[in-house]
């Protein structure tokens, strides 16, 4: 007998879902999404791009994709664009009766085929054995769908010294040749890692889901690349289609789950003839982001009105500058996307903080400050441009300021649910963690010639970096009303799974989205096992 499994949504937790699911030869995978595309006229320009050498490339079409991210201040990042545009965080009907609080981030839910994973860094490490003490799932069975998905996507990534803490899990390629200002702080690590180390400060390459190998280093890493070398959750679920291993159907937004015996099923509107639609199965694997995820199991199960603490690993933005200049980087031919990273432990594995490096890109010269981007400032320019590094670095939930999510019901008729989200005024107030990782990145700056500009730092509002969830975390012994079982299971519900960050029990300052889609493969491949 057939079974039949419904994934609500199409970002990074529903392609290693469905990686999972493709697995079991008896089971019927349909993929439910709203399937937000890039605009044709800029498919067009990229498939274009696609097909002919760099050199051979037309401004036209050049400038049209690679519009540089917009908006921010001296304390906000800027929002990134994908082949120049803004589809991943544009309305699609998702966003509907969404409401936040300054100075919380509005865009918080994609509607777009592939999520968010259409504009992430690719960066691809696991979290710390030591994170999964706190999780009721062990770091060996974590390691095991690590690998499952690692063999599923491109990888970039050497073994250096970072491997003692993420250690590599599957063969990688190694990345393209590094800058040269890369090259040079990794090389002064090298002559002083011991000294580095006994502070806590350890340094290696970027681990990335590109395929390197390809790579012709065109500098379009941050505003997307023609060649779709860096990887998109909308690459797996593209070949799972065009395997017949799944049914894509777009055009849709949940508004509901419901569960009645051994079937599961999903009440969807379709946004263009705004006609909802039944669609039921053996298994539902709700996977639209964890605030989307949140919105949905919160109105489906009644639960209104009582306030919810999002956990956030919290990012901030630091530029780093060297005594020693390199050559101009405005002229090099490199890849712009994290080339290495530096990982700060305070206490053997646990509370962690990561900061992600990148060379020059072209970006650096819109963020400039007001007197360097004028003409006659050339000459300061290029000595400033040629001794840049900028960081963007995270710290674990559990020393970061967290934001609140409250779900309301909709005030028309068939609508979605509202949702308010709201922050401490003032969240960064005696953050500790974050001096004692600054005074250490301080304190390496001498032996790795990389000096913090503190006065420059810039701390990301709340839900800026997309690494948030905690909503629903896992429990061993689920029964609050805000837990969910080992497999994403909330209250009374044994055949609906969450499998995306709702349903982590933290979120530490390492990267995310690896363990996204382990923790949605381990749900969706341990949900199909018990239910044969």
């Amino acid at each position: 007998m057939t079974r039949s499994v419904l994934i609500v949504g199409a970002g990074p937790a529903a392609a290693a879902a469905a990686l999972a699911a493709t697995r079991e030869s008896d089971v019927r995978v349909t993929v439910l999404d709203i399937g937000g595309q890039l605009e044709e006229s800029h498919q067009a320009a990229r498939a274009r791009l696609a097909e002919q050498e760099p050199d051979d490339w037309q401004p036209a079409d050049l400038d049209l994709i690679t519009l540089l991210p917009v908006g921010g201040s001296t304390q906000r990042l800027p929002e990134k664009r994908a082949f120049g545009s803004d589809f991943p965080f544009r309305d699609f009907g998702q966003r509907a009766g969404i409401t936040t609080a300054d100075p919380v981030n509005g865009a918080l839910v994609s509607g777009a085929f592939g999520g968010f994973s259409n504009v992430w860094g690719a960066q691809v490490m696991p979290f710390t054995e030591r994170t999964f003490d706190d999780w009721p799932v062990s770091s060996d069975e974590m390691r095991r769908h690590y690998e499952a998905v690692l063999r599923e996507i491109p990888f970039a990534a050497e073994d250096d010294d970072l491997a003692g803490l993420f250690p590599l899990l599957a063969p990688a390629e190694p990345l393209p040749t590094l800058s040269e200002r890369s090259t040079a702080v990794l090389d002064r690590y090298a002559r002083h890692r011991q000294s580095l180390n006994a502070r806590g400060v350890t340094m290696g390459k970027a681990r990335l889901a590109m395929k390197s190998s390809s790579c012709v280093r065109a500098g379009l890493c941050m505003t997307g690349c023609p060649y779709s070398l860096v990887y998109s959750a909308s690459q797996t679920l593209d070949g799972l289609r065009r395997a017949g291993k799944i049914e894509y159907l777009d055009g849709l937004l949940a508004l509901r789950v419901e569960e009645d015996g051994d079937s599961a099923t999903v009440v969807a509107r379709d946004v263009a003839a705004g006609t909802d639609h039944r669609f039921t199965a053996d298994r539902v694997m709700v996977a639209c982001g964890a605030i989307g995820s949140s919105r949905l199991v919160m109105s489906s199960l009644g639960l209104f009105n009582s306030p919810v603490q999002v956990a956030e690993s919290t990012q901030f933005m630091l530029p780093f500058l060297s005594a020693r200049p390199t050559a101009d980087p405005r002229g090099a031919a490199d890849f712009t996307l994290n080339q290495f990273n530096m990982v700060v432990d305070l206490d053997g594995g646990h509370d962690v903080s990561q900061l992600h490096f990148y060379s020059y890109n072209s970006a650096f010269l819109d963020a400039l400050p007001g007197p360097l981007k004028a003409a006659a400032a050339e000459p300061l320019r290029r000595a400033f441009l040629k001794r840049l590094t900028v960081s963007l670095g995270y710290l674990p939930s559990w020393a970061a300021p967290t934001f609140s999510l409250t779900v309301r019901p909709s005030t028309t008729a068939g609508g979605l649910p509202e949702i308010a989200l709201d922050s401490d005024p003032d969240p960064w107030r005696k953050n500790t963690f974050l001096r004692q990782v600054l005074g250490k990145v301080s304190a390496a700056a001498p032996a790795l010639d990389l000096w913090p500009a503190l006065p420059a730092l810039s701390l990301a509002k709340p839900g800026k970096s997309y690494h948030w969830g905690s909503t629903f975390p896992h429990s061993a012994t689920p029964g609050r009303t805000y837990s969910s079982d080992v497999l994403g299971r909330v209250g009374p519900w044994r055949r609906v799974h969450l499998i995306d960050a709702a349903v982590f029990p933290n979120v530490p300052a390492t990267t995310f989205t690896l363990t996204v889609m382990a923790n949605a493969h381990r749900i969706a491949q341990g949900a199909l096992r018990e239910g044969n």
